[in-house]
């Protein structure tokens, strides 16, 4: 475990994660809530089908943001402020490319996407709706995702977690006003999210904007190398943003096929309520990122085992914290969604079952965390993109043998596989170490 005089440094960074994490997640809710009362089951089903796609744009400039921000960290850490500056002028150059092609992806092609991702009848039409708003705000969301792992990595996490409390807070109040009030439906709540990122843009600029974290023109310009590293660390970032929506269109293709609309109006409440103990274990890993990378760069091995150990204890414990949460809450949180009599019984039997998985969760999401912030990209996109594979294969299979029943079941099968394949690796990259260390340590005459 961490040692007293680096617990205040390390509580710096991942509270306020946890915090801003936890809050993007509750907004989220807020917005299946809203519609929830306002549309219905298909209004809340229909929003769960386009998910994957906004979770596709935070994946964007998540995968940007973090990638460019380890290099950063390490830079800074090997005492290469040069680097560091480097980095993250490419990754604010990439960040703004990025945006406009993913913006054009989802104004010309949700009605195609939303029907691969499940969606039908009255759930299509309304996942449509709200992808064909949200796609406006597409940019600002790129641009503010990707930029807060920089701001985070400069140690001003303060200010990182007030841009996404003052964007949370704006889109809650919109949600009201334009869903409840002006009665647009989905496409409000849509009009919502896109007006807030929009908002939060304005002070994330005025950040880079200010003298002493101005990017000087000659680091925009994108170092070829940096550009290559950056995006192949990031691709663990982006995974960990994205392939949980694996989950998500499997399951929804499934439940549609073998439990129809209500099933899927099920699963949205399910998926919205479990995404807060995900996002609470996610921010523990993204929080302590700049501290593992930081004293990785420096060559402080002692430090980077702590900072791992501790994640490990914090994410295992609240895994099994949001198990019990479930289970006690799980009559009341259909209520918040004003879910059908059937759907909420529904809800009640599959929301304990699913939560299962995020004991597991907790392992197999610290170790990738710690695999990328540690410059091993093999490792992290190994567990990363394995657990896409093994989504598909799991989901798809067990429900052609136990139905729906068995989807519930699905999620924890899949995590259970990849703490062990978890396992596998850290013990590996020990040995490894290990052995390249072992040299190094024999007397120079070679003696025994």
């Amino acid at each position: 475990m961490i040692k007293k005089n680096m617990l205040k440094e390390y509580l710096r960074y991942i509270l306020p994660t946890m915090l801003t994490f936890t809050l993007a997640s509750v907004y989220s809710i807020v917005d299946g809530m809203f519609v929830g009362h306002a549309v219905g089951d298909a209004g809340v089903a229909g929003i769960n089908v386009a998910f994957p796609l906004v979770a596709f744009v935070m994946a964007v400039g998540t995968g940007i943001g973090m990638g460019g921000g380890v290099i950063s960290s390490i830079a800074r850490g090997a005492g290469d402020e040069a680097k560091s500056r480097r980095a993250v002028g490419t990754t604010f150059t990439l960040l703004l490319l990025a945006a406009l092609p993913v913006m054009a992806l989802l104004l010309f092609a949700a009605e195609p996407i939303c029907r691969l991702l499940g969606g039908q009848g009255g759930t299509l039409e309304q996942a449509v709706a709200y992808t064909s708003v949200i796609a406006w705000g597409v940019p600002f969301q790129i641009f503010v995702t990707g930029c807060t792992p920089l701001i985070r990595n400069q140690g001003r996490v303060g200010f990182a977690m007030a841009v996404q409390v003052f964007a949370g807070l704006m889109n809650v109040a919109l949600d009201y006003v334009f869903v409840m009030l002006f009665g647009w439906g989905t496409a409000g709540a849509a009009a919502a999210t896109a007006v807030s990122q929009a908002a939060a843009f304005v002070p994330v600029l005025v950040f880079f904007l200010m003298r002493r974290n101005r990017i000087a023109r000659a680091d925009l310009r994108p170092d070829g190398k940096i550009v290559a590293h950056a995006l192949k660390l990031g691709l663990a970032p982006f995974g960990l943003t994205l392939l949980p929506e694996a989950t998500v269109v499997a399951i929804n293709v499934n439940l549609s096929a073998y439990g129809g609309e209500t099933a899927l109006a099920a699963y949205a409440v399910v998926s919205y309520t479990a995404c807060v103990i995900q996002m609470l274990i996610q921010g523990v890993g993204d929080g302590s990122q700049p501290l593992i990378s930081k004293h990785y760069g420096a060559g402080d091995a002692d430090g980077v085992r702590r900072f791992r150990n501790t994640n490990y204890l914090i994410t295992i414990s609240l895994g099994a914290l949001g198990l019990l949460a479930m289970y006690l809450l799980r009559n009341q949180v259909p209520l918040l969604f004003g879910s059908s009599a059937e759907t909420a019984a529904i809800v009640a039997y599959a929301l304990p079952i699913f939560s299962m998985a995020y004991v597991f969760y907790g392992f197999t999401h610290a170790s990738t965390s710690y695999f990328y912030a540690v410059d091993d990209a093999r490792a992290s996109n190994a567990i990363v993109y394995g657990e896409a594979v093994l989504v598909v294969l799991v989901v798809f299979g067990i429900a052609r043998v136990a139905g729906v029943d068995g989807i519930w079941f699905s999620v924890t099968i899949v995590q259970m596989v990849l703490a062990c394949a978890a396992g596998a690796l850290l013990r590996y990259r020990h040995r490894r170490r290990a052995a390249q260390a072992a040299p190094a340590a024999k007397p120079a005459g070679g003696g025994c």
